[in-house]
């Protein structure tokens, strides 16, 4: 019954033109080249060493924080690591 109505008013028709891409995104504007492209400038040494040093001392804090949270936690018996085969019960 959906499709008799949407073929009856020819609802499909009148729509397939503004689903198009060049409707969508309005078809007109200037086109994107090559020379829009942002231009590489500077040391690429520098900027690598600098991003470098940055994510080794995310690297250094995380493993920190990971070491201090499992100390805490074997110190405060909250979790019981099973280093050894349990005692029997008998």
């Amino acid at each position: 019954m959906l499709v008799k109505h949407i073929v009856k008013q020819g609802l499909l028709l009148k729509n397939a033109g503004a689903l198009s891409r060049a409707a969508y995104h309005g078809g007109h504007g200037p086109h994107s080249t090559m020379n829009d492209l942002p231009v590489p400038a500077g040391d690429w040494k520098e900027q690598h060493s600098q991003k470098n040093a940055k994510y080794n001392a995310a690297l250094i804090t995380g493993i920190l924080v990971l070491a201090g949270t499992i100390g805490f936690v074997k110190s405060s018996g909250l979790i019981h690591f099973n280093y050894y085969v349990p005692k029997s019960l008998d």
